[in-house]
């Protein structure tokens, strides 16, 4: 069973590797991690939660660089309770859910690889 501490890294590690590659257009999955982000960093620079500025490096360098950080991140997570905040987790629930979601296929192209056409496509190429 995943812990919430591990949900919230896995969401916030898909988010960054989405921002990484250069080519990926922004758009909900981005704008989720925005919001997660958002909402640890305001966790971690509460007044009354550990962290802090060290907190919010670890948090901006795994951004950068998530193989590298990703450990240092877990143990922020813990210490600032992060895995047990309610609004932390859902944000981390949805970029996930938004990061699975099938793209909207563009205009001509066949929505799933066994639509008729593409199957008939397959079909004919073979013959």
């Amino acid at each position: 069973m995943v812990t919430g501490v591990e949900l919230v890294a896995t969401a916030l590690t898909t988010g960054a590797a989405a921002g990484l590659t250069g080519a990926a257009p922004r758009g909900t999955v981005h704008e989720l991690h925005d919001a997660l982000r958002a909402a640890v960093r305001r966790r971690l620079t509460a007044s009354d939660g550990p962290g802090g500025r060290n907190g919010v490096r670890v948090l901006d360098a795994h951004a950068t660089d998530p193989d590298v950080w990703g450990t240092r991140l877990l143990r922020v997570l813990v210490a600032s309770g992060a895995g047990e905040d309610e609004e932390i987790l859902a944000a981390a629930r949805a970029l996930l859910r938004a990061e699975r979601l099938p793209t909207r296929p563009t205009r001509g192209a066949p929505a799933w690889p066994t639509s008729p056409e593409t199957t008939q496509k397959t079909r004919s190429a073979t013959t």
